[in-house]
């Protein structure tokens, strides 16, 4: 019954969803009949205008859904159904009025051209665009048999200019859409490559900052962010300055001209670019970075200030494109150290030379353009610092937040993610007393994995156990410090681990000893196929980093050693008594609430005491700890296998009946029972005798489960020992 029920649910579902395809369906077929004409409805068909009624109810409410309560964008298949379901309905109530106004022969067919092209293009899936053309294919189909004879011409007519109309519109607005998204791109790259650029040129932003690396995703919009302010901030005060000196020393033209990379050949010059202009010109060059320094490159070569007279036009400054008569022109070079940054460039068209007073003043203007620069530069520094100290207390904070040894792992690649790139991150332990490393975790960038030769290496690295010997890792241990020293990959086959595990392609390596105290617990390896990526404030911020990580893997193994001792037996290795009443506590609820059933077995070893008498107790514990290993090897990892006190064990098997408890208790039995034990004194075997109780039928609460398991024991001790009882067959 209930999966018929849950059929019905879903027939209904769907006929809820796709109520009006099959409505439309319906009446394709009665057009196809001949059933809607202007005839029909002039004489006013009772059925006809019903038909028509429904139909007309049947789109406003599919208008109403899809406009009035859209579906979340979770249901994105429920979506495209009712589009689906929409377009559909628009269709055929167009070859209705298309019906009742002529048929094959109608005027209003423009409409379902119009119609046609619109519904090929406004759906971003294919499947439904290419349905809805079908099932217009299939209304011109209905409407010509309805016309009658003598249409075929005419239908062949208008299944040509629909797909004309559909093919022609979606190749048009994909084209466009395309052209559309394109520049959109490339608008979007060249803004972002020239805040980039300036903030390069301003040197706001480090160059080595790396940009590109999914773990640096926030890092890089952050640098952005600071970069994009600072560069505004600048470029206003240096628009200020420049339109200050332009109308104060009644120049035609004053410019910042910045000089950009070295240049080629002995005597090259830097490229010029325009950073920022006052002028009255209509003959500025268009373009930003100047083809060639010209009459400026003297002051790039020899960084003094330069005035030039009577040019009479004959020679034009390179930021102009066009004939300029330019009379006078003077340029200072703006100069840190023995750089030349950049030229502050003036110039008149009246045959006004530039005196000394005005010199003085372009002089004193260059250096507060400097001055300008410097301090945005300083507050970037300062903006920068103060996001990568964020950034190396959040991942302290995840480390001091890491319990166990698993968790430190997760935490360790989380928090050096937050202060440097990595495409492969690996922690090794390190034995002393071995003197050998192992891996016991890896971390692979989702970029780094499309990478063949780097996709294997996790599986290549996992739980690789190597030598001490010439590999970073090995140094790094004996040095307690990281390796390389400048933190780039000596040659591209650099030996980390052993000659087997090679990190081909990296251009940027660290492996940074993990040191808690005067011990080195191993290493964290960070590998990156970018070049500088761990330049050397990034080296000091990890190297505490890996600092801290050695005391969280320190604290967590205490944690993991103080926990097992919490809640493992010291002899056996198996639970204790108070963890196996705290696990059987849960277990017990969820039977309650699921109705679920488990058997509980109480076991003891026959005869023990005389064990220990006989052969001594480590004999003794000898036995128990086989029992507990033959207990725990046969046990499900669902089972629970706990030492009761003494020589008494308990075993829980949920989801198990009293009938399956004595079939395992019983070859648990047999296989003792075949156990040789050995001893100083001689060779012997054990047997054990075992109770068992089912829930809910022989005890509805713990206690009783317990004491009923106890007293099935007590009757398999007093009746022979060596044997199995289950206490809902206790005589």
């Amino acid at each position: 019954m209930t999966a018929i029920a849950r059929g019905l649910f879903v027939v209904r579902r769907q006929a809820h969803e796709l109520g009006g395809v099959l409505l439309a369906a319906a009446f394709a077929s009665m057009i196809s009949m001949g059933w809607f004409s202007a005839h029909s409805v002039g004489r006013g068909s009772v059925v006809v205008l019903s038909a028509l009624a429904v139909f007309g109810v049947v789109l406003g409410r599919a208008l109403w859904r899809e406009f009035a309560h859209p579906a979340s964008p979770a249901a994105a298949s429920t979506q495209e159904l009712r589009e689906f379901e929409l377009g559909t309905l628009l269709i055929v109530g167009s070859y209705l009025l298309l019906a009742l106004t002529g048929g094959a022969r109608s005027f209003l067919y423009p409409l379902a051209y119009a119609l046609v092209s619109f519904l090929a293009i406004v759906h971003r899936r294919r499947w439904i665009g290419a349905a809805w053309i079908g099932v217009t294919m299939v209304m011109e189909l209905a409407l010509a048999r309805a016309s009658g004879p003598g249409v075929g011409a005419l239908v062949a007519l208008h299944l040509t200019w629909l797909g004309f109309f559909a093919a022609g519109n979606s190749l048009v607005l994909s084209s466009v859409t395309r052209r559309l998204r394109g520049a959109h791109r490339r608008a979007m790259r060249e803004e972002l490559a020239r805040v980039r650029q300036e903030a390069r040129d301003f040197r706001l932003i480090a160059s080595q900052l790396p940009l590109a690396s999914r773990a640096e995703r926030s890092r890089e919009e952050e640098e952005l962010r600071m970069a994009h302010g600072a560069v505004h901030a600048v470029h206003e005060q240096l628009y200020f300055t420049i339109d200050l000196l332009c109308s104060s020393l009644d120049l035609h033209t004053c410019a910042l001209l910045w000089a950009r990379g070295e240049g080629q050949g002995p005597r090259a010059t830097p490229q010029l670019v325009i950073k920022e202009m006052a002028t009255a010109s209509e003959f500025i060059a268009n373009a930003p970075e100047l083809e060639s320094a010209g009459m400026l490159a003297g002051s790039l070569r020899d960084p003094k200030p330069m005035r030039l007279k009577s040019l009479g036009g004959r020679r034009v400054p390179p930021y102009y494109d066009g004939p300029e008569r330019v009379t006078d022109l003077c340029v200072v070079p703006l100069k840190e150290g023995a750089v030349v940054r950049g030229l502050l460039c003036a110039d008149r068209k009246n045959d006004r030379p530039f005196e000394d007073a005005e010199l003085a003043v372009l002089e004193k203007a260059a250096d507060q353009i400097l001055r300008i620069i410097e301090q945005e530069r300083s507050f970037a520094a300062v903006e920068r610092e103060k996001y990568e100290q964020e950034q190396f207390y959040a991942a302290s904070e995840l480390l001091n937040q890491a319990l166990t040894v698993e968790d430190v792992h997760a935490k360790t690649f989380a928090a050096v993610a937050r202060i440097a790139p990595y495409d492969l991150a690996v922690v090794t332990s390190y034995d002393a007393h071995a003197k050998s490393h192992e891996v016991i975790a890896v971390s692979l960038a989702a970029d780094a994995a499309e990478d063949r030769r780097w996709g294997r290496l996790p599986a290549q690295l996992t739980d690789l156990v190597f030598a001490d010997g010439s590999g970073l890792v090995s140094m790094a241990v004996k040095n307690r410090h990281y390796m390389p020293a400048n933190g780039e990959a000596p040659d591209s086959e650099v030996l980390v681990f052993d000659q087997n595990s090679a990190i081909e392609g990296a251009r940027s390596l660290l492996v940074l000893p993990l040191v808690r105290g005067d011990q080195v617990l191993g290493t964290l390896t960070l590998a990156c196929r970018r070049a500088r990526a761990y330049p050397a404030p990034t080296r000091e911020m990890l190297r505490v980093i890996g600092h801290q990580v050695g005391v969280s893997l320190q604290n967590a193994r205490m944690y993991q050693s103080m926990e097992e001792r919490a809640t493992t037996d010291g002899l056996t290795g198996l639970t204790n008594h108070r963890c196996f009443q705290e696990r059987l506590e849960h277990l017990h609820a969820l039977a309650e609430r699921t109705g679920q059933k488990y058997s509980l077995i109480l076991t003891d070893v026959d005869h023990f005491k005389g064990v220990n008498d006989t052969y001594g107790h480590p004999a003794g514990d000898a036995v128990l700890r086989r029992v507990a290993a033959l207990f725990t090897g046969r046990a499900r990892k669902v089972d629970i296998v706990a030492r009761y006190g003494g020589e008494e064990f308990v075993i829980v098997l949920p989801d198990t009946d009293g009938e399956g408890a004595a079939l395992f208790a019983n070859r648990l039995r047999e296989e003792i029972g075949e156990q040789v034990m050995n001893s100083e004194h001689g060779n012997f075997s054990v047997t054990i005798s075992m109770g068992i109780a089912e829930f809910p039928h022989d005890g509805a609460s713990r206690a009783d489960l317990v004491d009923r398991a106890d007293k099935a024991l007590y009757w398999s001790k007093e009746h022979g020992r060596n044997r199995v009882t289950r206490y809902a067959e206790m005589p």
